[in-house]
């Protein structure tokens, strides 16, 4: 049980995480198109 939580728990991390990545290379690009 314990072990499942922890998983979870990281799991989640890595998701705000790569989400976080993701947009920020997604508003780099933009920026650049628009220039």
């Amino acid at each position: 049980m314990m072990t499942m939580m922890v998983v979870s728990y990281i799991i989640s991390w890595i998701n705000m995480i790569y989400s976080y990545l993701t947009v920020k290379s997604d508003t780099e690009l933009w920026g650049e198109e628009i220039e």
